[in-house]
């Protein structure tokens, strides 16, 4: 177990072999119990481009060290590509193709963005690994920062997305309970540091063309809402640890009526059209 602190220059490897809770797993348990403990994520080709993309951003001489962009390899089938993968390479960070050409572009594409840069521009630290323990339940808690500026106010997490507008990253806010992440965040800082911090900033990367980017501060509704399902996430998990609770809880969804989508009882669809 690793000790209550913060830890700069940490291995993802390391950091993940702890046992402590992160948000990955509170966000889950805010949906069910049947939700973090029956639905492992396995990994998918645009959660590796989003891995990418956080080393290119936030640590580039790991992303060169690391990482293997071969345009010229058109398949993971080809003699090429087995070659590195016996040389040792991780498979999820060899990209070949037309996925060099999606994660130059929303590199380039990240540049353009001043307030990005701005933030990029200020001395801080990127990966930045924080250990405590939650003194309302005892679970060991972890969480690992994009980035720290140490003048600015609040912390940074990228985040590879389809839809960078407003509408479309508000559903995206939504779907993955990025509120929640922050306000877990947000409390581990707090735990740690000492540092009561009502902000925090997430920068949307869309990862196909136009490759549109925004800085997003989350509100503080939207912030509040957060600490109250992260605090009852908290209290479920360690309901379900200790026995109180039966982790296949969300399974059997309780019975409701059914409709049809509300578009369907629209005025235009009401008429046949013979052609």
């Amino acid at each position: 177990m690793i000790e209550s602190g913060i830890y700069y220059g940490m291995s993802n490897e390391e950091y993940h072999a702890d046992e402590a809770i992160g948000s990955t797993s509170i966000k889950a348990i805010s949906v069910s119990p049947a939700n973090l403990y029956f639905n492992k994520f396995k990994g998918s080709k645009s959660a590796n481009i989003g891995t990418a993309i956080h080393a290119a951003l936030l640590e580039p001489d790991v992303f060169e060290r690391e990482f293997i962009l071969d345009e010229s390899l058109k398949t993971r089938a080809s003699k090429e590509y087995k070659s590195l993968i016996s040389s040792g390479m991780k498979e999820e960070h060899i990209f070949i193709g037309s996925e060099v050409e999606t994660i130059n572009r929303m590199v380039e594409a990240s540049q353009l963005n001043e307030d990005f840069m701005y933030y990029m521009g200020t001395s801080g630290k990127s990966e930045v690994s924080m250990f405590t323990t939650c003194p309302e339940t005892g679970l060991r808690l972890k969480c690992r920062f994009d980035r720290i500026s140490d003048s600015l106010p609040y912390p940074l997490d990228v985040k590879s997305c389809q839809d960078a507008s407003e509408r479309g990253f508000s559903q995206a806010f939504g779907k993955y309970h990025y509120h929640i992440q922050a306000a877990f965040y947000l409390y581990v800082l707090k735990l740690v540091t000492g540092r009561d911090v009502n902000q925090f900033c997430f920068f949307a990367q869309e990862n196909k063309a136009p490759y549109r980017n925004c800085m997003y501060y989350i509100g503080d509704d939207s912030l509040e809402l957060g600490r109250k399902e992260m605090m009852r996430s908290l209290s479920t998990l360690k309901r379900c640890i200790e026995g109180e609770l039966d982790k296949r809880d969300g399974i059997a969804l309780q019975s409701s009526e059914i409709n049809l989508p509300s578009y369907m009882f629209d005025d235009e669809y009401a008429d046949e059209v013979y052609l």
